[in-house]
């Protein structure tokens, strides 16, 4: 989506942030993989560890988000690893009353390592005012899968202040820079996505697909109300992450 020109409203270099880092890194051991995790807002819970395929959930460990929050989410997905990263709850941007804060996730992926993240829906409020970035680092061979749904408002409210910046390489080399301002989507409230980097994605109907030069694939869908866009990407998810992926030494797996 285009970047608008001039103010966004958002004085990011002003602001007085405590950053609260969560860390979190899988790896593959001579026993399988091994999680290691803390810090931070958020909370990492194992739910399972088969071989090199984990599955973890992310908690937060209070109310977020909040004027003067500055949370990063950083991941390390090491070499062969199948990493599935779920939410059990979305991330609401609260009223912040003329504050401002930060979210960051910053992931990199090692070569032949997997990640797929089910982020519930991200809610901008009325009066909240944030930058959010993610930041994806893929090796080669290294693949990913996300879900994003970003919401403007919640129900019977305008929507808030919102600068979501989207920086992807590969090999070092760049292959999606996205600024997405919230005006950009008026006077649509829902923008609904799935990222499919070295997963294979057909189109499917009812949604807009982009593919990079490199390849990788964006479904997105642009609308006014959460449940009617997620229908459509909740097909594309389930067909994705059903995939016969080459993961994990150069085996075929399933990820499911």
């Amino acid at each position: 989506m285009r970047t608008p020109a001039g103010d966004t409203g958002i004085r990011t270099e002003s602001m007085t942030l405590a950053t609260e880092t969560t860390e979190l890194d899988v790896t593959l051991g001579p026993r399988g993989a091994q999680v290691r995790a803390g810090g931070g807002a958020l909370r990492v819970l194992t739910q399972s560890c088969d071989g090199a395929r984990v599955r973890v959930a992310v908690v937060p460990e209070r109310a977020l988000l909040l004027a003067g929050d500055d949370v990063v989410l950083r991941v390390h997905v090491g070499e062969g690893v199948q990493l599935h990263l779920q939410d059990i709850a979305g991330t609401i941007a609260h009223d912040m009353r003329g504050g401002q804060a930060r979210w960051r996730f910053e992931v990199d992926i090692a070569a032949d390592g997997c990640l797929l993240h089910e982020a519930l829906p991200w809610v901008s409020a009325q009066g909240s005012c944030v930058e959010r970035d993610l930041i994806l680092d893929l090796a080669p061979g290294a693949a990913a899968l996300l879900r994003e749904t970003i919401v403007l408002g919640r129900h019977g409210e305008g929507p808030g202040q919102l600068v979501s910046r989207t920086r992807v390489a590969r090999d070092g080399i760049p292959v999606l820079v996205e600024d997405l301002h919230a005006a950009d989507m008026a006077p649509a409230r829902v923008l609904d996505a799935v990222y499919a980097f070295g997963v294979e994605s057909p189109p499917a109907p009812g949604a807009t697909r982009l593919v990079t030069a490199g390849g990788e694939v964006i479904h997105r869908v642009l609308g006014d109300a959460a449940h009617p866009a997620s229908a459509v990407l909740d097909q594309v998810w389930r067909r994705c992450s059903a995939a016969v992926i080459p993961r994990s030494r150069g085996n075929l797996l399933s990820l499911g």
